[in-house]
């Protein structure tokens, strides 16, 4: 069994391991996060049912507490469409694809971080300590602080996401061309429509939007996503997300005659934009160090299963660690994830392509098989039951 465990990264993929770690009894563990301890701006998040399974497993039926919100249909529009009606919406019906009826939902960040960090105490969980050096003796890695300080274990696990300090190796991190535009409408109500169980996607060439409330105080998460040629710089993490971008260019740019879309964005007051990244390779282990999230494989965000990969990726590394398997626990967690992971990966680079398209033979195309998944159980399983059922507890993924 590892004497000690350091999680560097406070995020979701390092908080659902401690959470783990800590249920069965291993309280030997440090994480240190390289921010102080705040809350962020709200920014929505999608927990999908491969996700909920797994925190499930953590605090049973925990998705009834209101802080979180179910999701039960997708919406897919065009972004050039004059009227929103029936005809040229596909509506697909996300409740009866999940084999156990785990649900879908959506929640502000800090709700999901909240409810990981309840069961951690300070003497646990430490901000402001940010990752310069890791110094491997033998079975031992040496951490080093900025502050000057210093902490040792046998186990260490880097989740602290894309521009991770302690991979020591960013310049496997690539820039996309691609931009996303965020921000929470609070107590946003439609004229339109009285919804708020759907995701909502419009797409259009080289950009699409995507929105869904994430409470019951309707509050209405957006992002845009667009394809630029402005050059990307690529420095560090210490992008500055902080920044307000100009609202009525986002409106330009996302502009539509679909009424509830046209509402949606005459009401936003406040729009942040950042350039997205992705990793040329997947990391999961380097000796007795294990990668985890954003910082093993970083992929463009068009599947909506980052946060779920965190999750995955920090059950399944707990499961080994809780099987006592200490000797090449890189090669099994890597066994477990790599192929999974893959598949994800393929399936956000292929739903870009699908989103963007300009040929409109290609868009009628795509418009057929968005109808074929609306109305066939068959092509829905395909489409997201491999996604949906994956459950770490068993040798399928379809029970």
């Amino acid at each position: 069994m590892f004497k000690k465990i350091i999680i560097v990264g406070g995020g979701i993929a390092g908080l659902t391991l401690a959470n783990f770690l800590k249920k069965n009894n291993f309280n030997n563990f440090r994480i240190y996060e390289s921010f102080e301890k705040k809350l962020t701006r709200p920014t929505g998040i999608q927990l999908t049912p491969n996700a909920v399974r797994i925190l499930d497993f953590l605090d049973s039926r925990f998705f009834l507490n209101n802080n979180f919100h179910k999701i039960n249909y997708l919406s897919i529009n065009s972004l050039n469409s004059r009227y929103f009606n029936s005809k040229s919406e596909v509506r697909i019906n996300l409740q009866n694809i999940v084999s156990d009826k785990m649900p879908y939902l959506t929640c502000d960040r800090n709700i999901l971080i909240k409810f990981l960090e309840k069961n951690l105490s300070s003497k646990e969980i430490f901000y402001s300590k940010q990752v310069v050096q890791t110094i491997k003796d033998h079975n031992i890695i040496r951490v080093k602080f900025n502050d000057g300080s210093e902490d040792y274990c046998d186990l260490l696990v880097s989740a602290d996401g894309m521009f991770s300090r302690s991979r020591l190796d960013n310049n496997i991190i690539s820039k996309t061309n691609f931009y996303a535009y965020r921000g929470v409408l609070k107590n946003f109500y439609s004229k339109y429509s009285l919804e708020n169980d759907v995701i909502r996607l419009w797409l259009n060439d080289n950009k699409h939007l995507v929105s869904y409330f994430i409470n019951n105080q309707n509050d209405l998460s957006f992002t845009g996503i667009s394809k630029s040629s402005e050059k990307t710089i690529l420095a560090s993490g210490e992008t500055n997300y902080s920044i307000p971008f100009p609202v009525d260019q986002f409106r330009t740019l996302f502009s539509s005659e679909n009424k509830i879309l046209r509402e949606m964005l005459d009401t936003l007051h406040e729009v942040y934009r950042w350039p997205i990244f992705s990793l040329k390779k997947r990391v999961f282990y380097r000796d007795n160090q294990i990668f985890i999230g954003d910082s093993s494989h970083g992929t463009v965000p068009f599947q909506a299963q980052g946060a779920a990969l965190a999750i995955e990726d920090s059950y399944v590394l707990y499961e080994q660690i809780n099987k006592n398997i200490t000797s090449n626990l890189g090669v099994f967690y890597f066994n477990k994830r790599n192929n999974r992971v893959r598949r994800i990966i393929l399936r956000s680079h292929l739903n870009v392509f699908l989103f963007h398209l300009k040929n409109p033979f290609f868009v009628f195309l795509r418009g057929i098989i968005f109808k074929l998944i609306e109305k066939s159980f068959l092509a829905k399983k395909l489409m997201f039951g491999w996604i949906f059922n994956y459950n770490p507890r068993s040798s399928s993924y379809f029970f």
